[in-house]
């Protein structure tokens, strides 16, 4: 009889991910508060920040793992498919982080010259995107530099922590990891909507309002959130 692994293998990559995305949210969340502090004593809106901040976190972390928690963990039920099943996991979580760290390292030119995190519309508004490329790299060199190192040392520490030599070696065993798709994915719904009561309205940048500020508000989501969301939008109201 063939191996099997027990669905908290892929349990432990959910949660690496869930952690180390929260961790870095949080911490840049932090920094951008120290930035615009003079703003969030004025408007008395520091404690909502973090609470807010950890709902919209919690919501992309949702958007992101959805797919790879439900199908990847029902693909990994069978020998066939276990490499499929790898791939879409590793894919999606490593291209979700990429993400994250991509747009919120572009997150503080956007904060100093519009006030506001990117979105598609801000990035598409853009006419020159190489001529704001190139201003950026003649006024902000050290700090872009800093920036695309760390964001590299951060992918490459957790694609190590991702163990791919270990990484479903053999399949998952299926009523271990039936169960995990069906209340990973249900976990992933809840924190998408940022309540247990599917029947209310879903989550949305609309619920950033902890303030009269508008820079304030937007300090309390995050850059990859108001991306997707502002990608998705226009299929949401077809």
């Amino acid at each position: 009889m063939k191996s099997t692994l027990p669905a908290t293998h892929l349990l432990r990559h959910f949660l690496l991910f869930v952690l180390t995305v929260v961790f870095l949210l949080t911490l840049i969340r932090a920094a951008y508060g120290l930035w615009q502090f003079p703003r969030l004593d004025e408007t008395n809106a520091l404690m909502p920040l973090f609470l807010q901040g950890l709902r919209f976190d919690l919501a992309l972390i949702g958007l992101v793992c959805l797919i790879p928690v439900v199908l990847g963990s029902l693909l990994s039920m069978s020998e066939g498919t276990r490499g499929l099943a790898k791939f879409v996991i590793t894919s999606f979580l490593m291209l979700g982080l990429l993400l994250i760290l991509t747009l919120e390292l572009i997150t503080p030119w956007f904060v100093q010259n519009q006030g506001l995190r990117p979105d598609v519309a801000l990035m598409g508004g853009i006419e020159n995107p190489v001529a704001a490329l190139q201003v950026v790299v003649q006024e902000h060199p050290i700090p872009l530099v800093v920036g695309l190192v760390l964001c590299a040392l951060i992918l490459i520490a957790f694609w190590a922590r991702l163990e791919m030599k270990r990484f479903l070696r053999y399949r998952v065993a299926a009523p271990s990891a039936l169960m995990l798709a069906i209340v990973g994915g249900l976990a992933c719904v809840i924190a998408i909507w940022s309540t247990p009561d599917l029947r209310q309205p879903a989550f949305s940048p609309g619920d950033s309002l902890i303030s009269a500020d508008s820079t304030v508000n937007d300090m309390a989501m995050n850059s990859a959130y108001k991306t997707l969301y502002s990608a998705a939008l226009p299929l949401l109201n077809k």
